[in-house]
């Protein structure tokens, strides 16, 4: 069972629907908070899934919670659910 493309994002795409820079969104993959998948050319292709993901990211943070401390938030989430 794959993954509809329909359900996939470009860089550009996840960035103005989360409302975040692209080179958030980069970061965020950096420190293992999100995760995407690589396209034709390695271009980066986020599942719909990680705009949910991100915005309790954004709201963590609004909360005074550090980027560690949400990524171990999200580790404990069962097959990386959101």
């Amino acid at each position: 069972m794959g993954i509809a493309k329909n359900n996939l994002h470009s860089i550009g795409e996840t960035a103005a629907r989360s409302g975040v820079a692209t080179s958030t969104l980069r970061f965020y993959e950096s420190r293992g908070l999100i995760r995407s998948l690589r396209a034709g050319g390695n271009h980066r292709r986020y599942h719909r899934s990680m705009l949910r993901q991100i915005a309790i990211i954004r709201v963590a943070q609004t909360l005074g919670l550090s980027l560690g401390e949400i990524g171990q938030a999200l580790a404990t989430l069962p097959d990386q659910r959101t």
